[in-house]
This record gives C-alpha cells, sequence and structure tokens, in this order.
C-alpha cells in the first residue's frame, strides 16, 4: 500500500474514517461536514453530528496530521487548549504511538487512526477501539532503537542518560558517545518525535526520562537473553563482596545488575537473590571461582552474559561493589515479574528528581 499521500488525501481519508465510525453508531441520524478551508482556525475540517432523537448536535473539530507521534500529538493539544467551547476535539493521523494516545486521554481529547482505531469521548459518545490491523504504518519506521540490537543507539541514549541534566549538540554528543555524526542525528530525530528531548538555542536535553525508560523496558526485554541460574551457600551480602573481589581482579569483568544495584542506588525492596553480569571471556572462571552450583530452579544467583558492550557502560563503583548504571538498572527491574517496579521507581526518584514530567 502506498505509503506517503499529499495532506489532502489524508484529510479525505480522515473524513471518510471518520463518518465511517461515527454513522454505525445506532442514534446518530447524520453527519454534516464542513471543511475550513485556509482561514481555518483549527481543524482541517468541522463534523456536526446530529441524533435521531433530535438532541442538541455535537460538533467535532478534527485536526489531521501525517504523523502520531507524542510530539504532534502534544503540539494539538497546545492549539486546542486555546479554544474555550463545547466542541470535541480530535487528533487524527495514520498511525497513533501508544504514548500519543494515553497523553490525549491523559488531556481529556479524542483520537482516531485511519484503521479505525479510536477514544471518543462527548457528552453523548463514547467510542474506543484497539487492536485494529493498522494498514499505514511507515514503512521507513526505522528499527526499534530500544531493542538490544540497536547498540551505537543504545551507547548514545545511555550517553545522554549518564549526564541527564546536559544540553548537547548532535558534534558534541557523536565525540562523547564514540558513535557517527549521522546515528546521532538519527537517534535525536526518535528522541524528539516522542518528546523524550526539548530544544533551545543551546542545544538540546532530555525530558520525561521516566516515560522513556517504561518504553525502552518494554521493547528491551521482548528478546531473550543469555542467562543461567546457579546456587551458592554463601549469604547475599558475602557472596556480593566475593564478587566484587573477584571484578577487581579480572578487570572488571562482573557487575551486579538487579536488586543488587538498586539497593545501592535507593535501598527500598529487600531481596535474595542476586543479578550479576558476567563477560563472556570470565563465564567458566566465574563460576569455578565462586563455587556455583547449576540447577534449573530455585537459585539465588542469576548471570547474564552482556549480549554486547552498552549493559555495562557507565558502570559505577558505589559501596565498594562494582554495579550497572541507573538505566540499565531500571530496565532490568522494570522487567522483573516481582517487585521491580517499585524498585526502579525509587532508583529513578534519586537518579532524576528534576524530571517531573510523569506521563508514560
Amino acid at each position: 500500500m502506498k505509503q506517503n499521500f499529499t495532506e489532502a488525501q489524508y484529510v479525505q481519508m480522515a473524513r471518510e474514517r471518520f463518518c465511517a465510525m461515527l454513522n454505525d453508531i445506532p442514534f446518530v441520524s447524520d453527519i454534516e461536514i464542513t471543511l475550513t478551508g485556509l482561514q481555518r482556525g483549527f481543524g482541517d475540517f468541522h463534523a456536526y453530528v446530529h441524533f435521531v432523537d433530535q438532541e442538541e448536535p455535537i460538533r467535532f473539530c478534527v485536526e489531521v496530521k501525517s504523523n502520531g507521534e507524542k510530539r504532534f500529538a502534544n503540539l494539538f493539544m497546545k492549539m486546542a487548549g486555546q479554544y474555550n467551547d463545547d466542541g470535541c476535539y480530535v487528533f487524527m493521523a495514520p498511525y497513533i504511538s501508544k504514548e500519543s494516545a494515553q497523553s490525549l486521554k491523559n488531556g481529556q481529547y479524542s483520537y482516531m487512526d485511519l484503521s479505525g482505531n479510536c477514544y471518543i469521548l462527548t457528552r453523548r459518545i463514547f467510542l474506543y477501539v484497539s487492536g485494529q490491523t493498522n494498514k499505514f504504518v511507515v514503512k521507513r519506521e526505522r528499527k526499534n532503537y530500544f531493542s538490544k540490537s540497536a547498540g551505537a543507539a543504545s551507547a548514545i541514549m545511555r550517553t545522554m542518560l549518564n549526564e541527564p541534566q546536559k544540553q548537547w549538540q548532535v558534534i558534541t554528543l557523536a565525540e562523547k558517545s564514540g558513535r557517527a555524526i549521522g546515528t546521532v542525528s538519527n537517534t535525536k530525530s526518535f528522541l524528539r518525535d516522542r518528546d523524550w528531548i526539548k530544544e533551545d538555542g543551546r542545544g538540546f536535553h532530555l525530558v520525561n526520562i521516566k516515560g522513556m525508560l517504561y518504553s525502552w523496558a518494554e521493547d528491551y526485554h521482548k528478546k531473550d537473553e543469555r542467562r543461567f541460574e546457579y546456587y551458592s551457600l554463601d549469604v547475599v551480602s558475602e557472596l556480593e563482596q566475593k564478587i566484587a573481589e573477584w571484578s577487581d581482579a579480572h578487570d572488571s569483568g562482573a557487575v551486579l545488575g538487579g536488586f543488587s544495584a538498586a539497593v545501592r542506588y535507593a535501598p527500598t525492596v529487600p531481596y535474595k537473590k542476586i543479578d550479576v553480569y558476567v563477560e563472556a571471556q570470565y563465564y567458566n572462571e566465574f563460576v569455578k571461582d565462586l563455587n556455583l552450583q547449576p540447577v534449573s530452579s530455585g537459585g539465588n544467583v542469576i548471570i547474564t552474559i552482556p549480549h554486547d558492550e552498552t549493559p555495562c557502560m557507565y558502570a559505577r563503583k558505589l559501596q565498594g561493589s562494582l554495579i550497572t548504571s541507573p538505566v540499565q538498572t531500571v530496565i532490568d527491574l522494570l522487567g522483573n515479574a516481582g517487585r521491580g517496579e517499585e524498585a526502579a521507581e525509587a532508583v529513578m526518584l534519586k537518579e532524576y528528581p528534576e524530571d517531573t514530567d510523569d506521563e508514560r
């Protein structure tokens, strides 16, 4: 299917989809469409929805965009917020991201994509449809920057998160992360479209880090990891001390993660199981030296072989132990089915205190 349409074609398809969806409501008698033209004020078209019982019609102001990412949804809400009337303001796009949909609902605005997924809330109509196969996802979209395979983008974002308040420019971020300028520029666009960066005359900086990390964790854990379960007779504190000493003697080859890292950033959740990243070349030696016994379940040590260098980037030495960065710690905890989210929230509150946007 053709993916690149003109603005007029998108508006036409949006009108057709909007009318088709609302005409299916039994008590809707007629839909009157008014194109707003060049002097439109707000919205690409207005729709007056009439009812069979002669109740006052509802006026819909519909704005159509070719991109449904959060940056465009937020711009729509900013514009719509300038109007103080009883109209229902609707954001339409070929595809509306999950983050955009949640942001629009939080702002009490309606939305609809061109495949019929929608959230329409008025004094008379509540219409919510999800799960429709989307035929308008842009084919050129881009690899998933949050997957384990996106190593270069991951390194760039981790570099930014290591200095979360810093103002960046593309060239300085490329130099600091050691990645190509083109890759940095693409990563910046990815973050900007989702409103995870803010730009001004000095450069750009991260915003809504919490929402960014939640989205990252959701995609990151879709691909399996090389994880192995072991049992140790040592208590947690003693074993962590042994791991710290072993790592110091083996070129930082073992890095504590998960709850073991979280407790050193922001002690919140008690734990009885150690998570540790061990470089592949040290794996067998680590297991032997720590006297770990392999088990199929019930172990108290989980060893993960990092898929590349990024999980252990910006590891920190705290309380005598080398631990994963706040970024990796949060991502790992959010993938934990236990009390991982609680521990992750505590780490984010401690490490990103200036990030007050709680949207996800």
